[in-house]
């Protein structure tokens, strides 16, 4: 089965992606800290049913895909925040021929806070 690549005017939607590292704070808490800031332009599409229900019951949780241009080096370590929503990456991988595009499976975690998180 072929992999269609996405077409003229499918990147759509502008995102980043950053890398997130978690600090130790007092009283035993975390303080996120995010770098390299990647900006990209992107089609974002939630997936079909059986790829949620199947990802829930490994708890592997997958809610949408994400295709941006050619880009290597995303890792599980790494957000994507698109518009004021952010999402965990859960996996990325070439698209297609590999050449091209780049596929992120992401898990939707909720909407951006002013800390630049989704705690408060």
């Amino acid at each position: 089965m072929a992999q269609i690549e996405p077409g003229a005017g499918e990147l759509d939607r502008r995102i980043t992606i950053r890398l997130r590292e978690d600090f130790a704070v007092e009283d035993a808490g975390l303080k996120p800290t995010f770098s390299q800031a990647r900006h990209r332009w992107a089609k974002i599409r939630s997936v079909g049913t059986a790829v949620y229900t199947d990802s829930m019951q490994t708890d592997d949780r997958i809610t949408h895909r994400i295709w941006v241009r050619l880009l290597e080096g995303i890792t599980t370590y790494h957000e994507v925040v698109a518009g004021t929503v952010i999402y965990r990456v859960k996996r990325s991988a070439p698209w297609g021929s590999g050449k091209r595009f780049t596929l992120i499976e992401v898990e939707e975690l909720g909407q951006l806070k002013p800390s630049g998180g989704v705690y408060v």
